[in-house]
């Protein structure tokens, strides 16, 4: 971290909001030494106490990144209780802003695939785990250049710790080994390009996958993309700042209002105390049926606002019978739920 007595008001200006990170709100700048553009975001230390070593966490970890698929980091600066992070600019949006406009086509899916699998095996090589990947967090240039954003739960590995097991996240986009509570990201330490124990290829080896090798374009093709969403603005869709900034994939629903609001943002385990634990830290104690709170009763809680009474007395039932389950036998509905999303996943 930079010096505290420099003002980052004098050699910076902020423009407009144009989303919020996992911490804090992110703005357009103008560094004025050089007058290039950059993306400043600010947190309140006073109001983000509770997640002081998260933060610390994301800053040391892009502070040791250096990757054309990794967001630049180019510096961060007290004022007061005000942190500013100043980070490089990426004018075309998320992956998540880019959906409003429509779906991508294969070649666009494979072209973006490819640049984030190789963003994921710099960060492996490094013995980093990013543990929050999805749309909101895959950022483009205006170029079409892609590159992994939002480091607030991210992990460091060591030469003898090989996984990480603590619970972190976004419940819809996680793998089913992290929501069954078992080791994940075991693949990135020693030889990456090696096969892992359970037959998983890395992320290097997914890049040889036929799917990316014949339908990937160069970067520039997801330009496309970004015009696309313009005019998808102009025709009045727009509803102000981008999908970013709840830092989910809530404004989606703008588009589908028959559709229940999931909940998409990042969760933190906590401790016995409701505290928050540092996304640096392992706890022997895992949560008890994250599932069930995080996945089964959102669901259960929507279907029963919208169905008939008949229909909600069914379901109120299903629902005691899921958790009857679960305190027979612990876990079994974190297993169900992954197994369903490894069958859609399918």
């Amino acid at each position: 971290m930079q010096s505290s007595q420099v003002d980052p008001e004098e050699l910076f200006t902020k423009l407009e909001r144009i989303g919020k990170g996992s911490f804090g709100e992110v703005f357009k700048g103008i560094d004025n030494r050089t007058q290039s553009v950059v993306a400043i975001k600010t947190i309140d230390l006073e109001e983000a106490e509770d997640d002081i070593e998260d933060i610390q966490q994301e800053i040391t970890v892009l502070s040791q990144c250096d990757s054309p698929y990794v967001t630049k980091y180019y510096g961060s600066y007290l004022k007061g209780s005000k942190l500013w992070i100043i980070m490089e600019y990426l004018g075309g949006g998320s992956a998540l802003d880019l959906l409003r406009a429509g779906p991508f086509d294969e070649c666009q899916i494979a072209t973006m695939l490819r640049e984030i699998l190789k963003g994921l095996d710099y960060l492996h090589s490094e013995k980093k785990i990013h543990r929050d990947i999805k749309a909101a967090n895959v950022l483009l240039s205006e170029q079409g250049e892609v590159k992994l954003a939002d480091f607030g739960v991210a992990g460091q590995l060591t030469d003898t710790q090989m996984k990480r097991e603590t619970f972190v996240g976004t419940p819809f986009w996680m793998a089913p080994e992290v929501i069954q509570q078992s080791a994940y990201d075991h693949k990135v330490v020693r030889d990456i390009s090696r096969d892992t124990i359970h037959g998983r290829p890395s992320a290097r080896e997914l890049l040889k996958h036929k799917f990316i090798v014949k339908n990937c374009r160069k970067t520039s093709y997801l330009t496309e993309l970004i015009d696309r969403l313009k005019r998808w603005k102009t025709e009045e869709h727009s509803d102000g700042d981008s999908s970013s900034d709840d830092d989910s994939e809530s404004s989606n629903k703008e588009n589908s209002p028959s559709q229940p609001e999931w909940s998409f943002t990042t969760i933190r385990k906590k401790d016995k105390d409701g505290r928050k634990v540092p996304s640096g830290v392992d706890q022997g104690q895992h949560l008890t049926s994250t599932s069930l709170a995080t996945v089964i009763s959102p669901v259960f809680s929507e279907l029963d606002r919208r169905d008939s009474d008949e229909q909600r007395g069914a379901i109120e039932e299903l629902e005691r019978n899921i958790r009857l389950a679960e305190d027979v036998c612990p876990g079994i509905t974190d297993k169900m739920v992954a197994r369903i999303i490894t069958r859609f996943q399918t």
